[in-house]
């Protein structure tokens, strides 16, 4: 998709956002594909380790492929994680590649903890876009007790020849991230000295950013969250779907558990179910701030949150300026 067209859709989605449309005239920019919702790891700050047995599994791969068929002329990018450790899913190569055919771009979460060299060979051939590795700290005992049943060493290792083998290989894709998330209490470092320590591991490497993200309650699922500000009615609504390992598809990744449910791509298209009359009254009452009988909307520390013109600082910043390159 062209710079173009990108932008011209992101004011589309902005326009018919901020005039409180409900019945949208055009379908999703990005989808939330969860190849798996089983992880190997127990993250402190992660609901996954609340999963019960019947929330998890495999998406069969007749269905990856069904979705990104119905979703290849509509949509910009797709995020093949959601809850789980894609990594785990014994196709994962296989299905980034079929998505990268599609003309989707394609942006990948990992721990890293499984990213052997042969599957970093894999993933750089797929054509993979972006990749992010999800780490957490800059020492053995601050990660480790953040990302339980990971080992420091191994994980780094692991990440620092994937980007030996992408500089071997010569190629630009995919986009490396380095994603930490912020701890204020562990992340003490006197004028940025650790953190300046650490990033020598990468000194050479093709990593395209570091990136600290702030911590949010997955809608309630880890405490309280954010004190509330001034309420502003969720963009996601406007702009993207999330679809479960078994079809189910969600209007938003905070539902973790997936309370409220729009239907189930298996049977019914992406299409339809964008404008559904479920989704339709969703949209409705987050614009109207009745929200708490909304599970997950009641409880979500998102709609509280800076904003600029209506729109919250960080989908706008990621939006007009972490545009993929």
């Amino acid at each position: 998709m062209s710079s173009v067209r990108y932008y011209r859709r992101l004011l589309r989605v902005f326009f018919n956002y901020k005039r409180g449309k409900t019945v949208l005239p055009y379908l999703p920019v990005r989808l939330w594909i969860e190849t798996t919702s089983i992880c190997n790891l127990r993250c402190v700050m992660c609901p996954n380790k609340d999963l019960k047995k019947e929330e998890k599994g495999f998406m069969d791969p007749a269905l990856f492929r069904k979705i990104v068929d119905e979703a290849r002329g509509f949509v910009f990018d797709a995020n093949l994680i959601h809850r789980g450790e894609g990594l785990l899913h014994p196709d994962f190569p296989s299905l980034a590649e079929y998505a990268h055919a599609a003309g989707i771009r394609t942006k990948f979460h990992t721990n890293a903890t499984l990213l052997d060299e042969d599957m970093s060979r894999r993933l750089i051939g797929a054509g993979l876009d972006q990749i992010s590795f999800s780490f957490d700290g800059y020492d053995k005992k601050t990660y480790e007790s953040i990302r339980i049943n990971a080992d420091f060493e191994k994980t780094l290792r692991n990440i620092v020849r994937f980007l030996e083998i992408k500089k071997e290989m010569r190629s630009r894709k995919p986009y490396a991230v380095f994603e930490l998330i912020n701890f204020p209490d562990l992340y003490k470092d006197e004028g940025g000295r650790r953190r300046k320590e650490f990033l020598k591991n990468f000194r050479g490497l093709p990593l395209d950013r570091l990136e600290i993200k702030e911590m949010h309650n997955w809608a309630g699922e880890l405490g309280q969250g954010r004190p509330k500000k001034k309420y502003i009615p969720c963009t996601f609504l406007w702009q993207a779907l999330v679809i479960f390992w078994d079809g189910a598809v969600l209007p938003c990744t905070q539902d973790f558990h997936g309370y409220y449910t729009l239907g189930n791509v298996r049977e019914e298209t992406l299409a339809r179910i964008w404008n559904s009359e479920k989704m339709v009254r969703l949209r409705e009452k987050v614009l109207r701030r009745d929200i708490a009988d909304l599970e997950t909307c009641s409880r979500c520390d998102r709609l509280w949150r800076d904003q600029l013109l209506g729109v919250p600082k960080e989908y706008l910043w990621k939006f007009l300026f972490r545009r993929m390159p």
